[in-house]
């Protein structure tokens, strides 16, 4: 068995540097692979403006008419009353995917604070998480999203608007068995391995708003019986190249990630 994830963020209808090009070649690349479920941890809009919204609602059909799509909202969607929009035009603001036949969980959360670019996800979404992550067996490959980087994020200069709560989240995921957790929010891409937990940040897909000689790209997440490939893809070239690499079985009832490789970014 093996299913394929579309992990993207930080598309940002009506920023300055947003590209239709590059959203364009997005949508082919995405058709091109075919992916079984698409990620989007966040950032569909700049000001969380109605009319951002409205393009951020057709990009999002673009990608339902593809396969099905999970969506959580990033610090810009929040900006402006933006939530009032997201929860209208895009859906709710979190959810919990289940795939048994694969023997993976996915939980979104929404780390978005109204204005600011700080984030939390708060006692209540907390409380939600820890009950719903205690349900999902313990032999299943547990993933949660939300849009803020949960750790500090290589080359992105001063560390700035990291989760308020991220000790407590740390704490909540190490109790729970989190074998991964994908983010956005930072325009680069990144992979840690923390206590045999997996951190997957994705770049921005759609603008040209880079760092250093980073370049907008989506990741892949390739989830095997006993297997986990990431790649990256870069929007505007198509060129893809392993990120990292892991070696996952289930050990007594549990699900573990026995080894893993991680290859540094391209700069191409």
């Amino acid at each position: 068995m093996e299913k394929k994830i579309a992990q993207l963020s930080d598309v940002h209808f009506g920023e300055k540097n947003f590209s239709h090009d590059l959203k364009n070649n997005l949508i082919k690349q995405l058709e091109d692979e075919n992916p079984d479920l698409i990620i989007v941890a966040g950032d569909l809009t700049t000001e969380g403006y109605v009319h951002e919204y409205n393009d951020a609602a057709a990009f999002v059909d673009e990608l339902r008419a593809i396969t099905e799509v999970h969506i959580i909202p990033g610090n810009h969607d929040a900006r402006n009353v933006g939530l009032l929009h997201f929860e209208k035009q895009i859906g709710e603001r979190k959810f919990l995917h289940m795939d048994k036949s694969c023997g993976f969980a996915i939980l979104g959360l929404d780390s978005s604070e109204p204005d600011i670019n700080d984030g939390q996800i708060g006692t209540d979404q907390m409380e939600w998480l820890k009950s719903e992550l205690d349900k999902i067996p313990s032999d299943m490959c547990k993933i949660v999203t939300f849009h803020h980087h949960l750790l500090p994020i290589p080359q992105t200069g001063r560390e700035r608007n990291i989760l308020l709560d991220s000790g407590d989240l740390l704490s909540v995921f190490r109790d729970s068995g989190v074998d991964f957790v994908l983010n956005g929010h930072k325009h680069v891409p990144n992979v840690w391995m923390i206590e045999k937990m997996v951190t997957l940040n994705s770049g921005t897909a759609t603008t040209r708003k880079l760092r250093g000689h980073t370049y907008p790209s989506h990741n892949q997440l390739i989830i095997k019986d006993d297997q986990i490939l990431v790649n990256l893809i870069n929007t505007e070239t198509g060129y893809k190249r392993e990120l990292a690499n892991y070696s996952v079985k289930v050990e007594k009832e549990e699900y573990v990630i026995c080894s893993y490789k991680h290859n540094s970014l391209p700069v191409i």
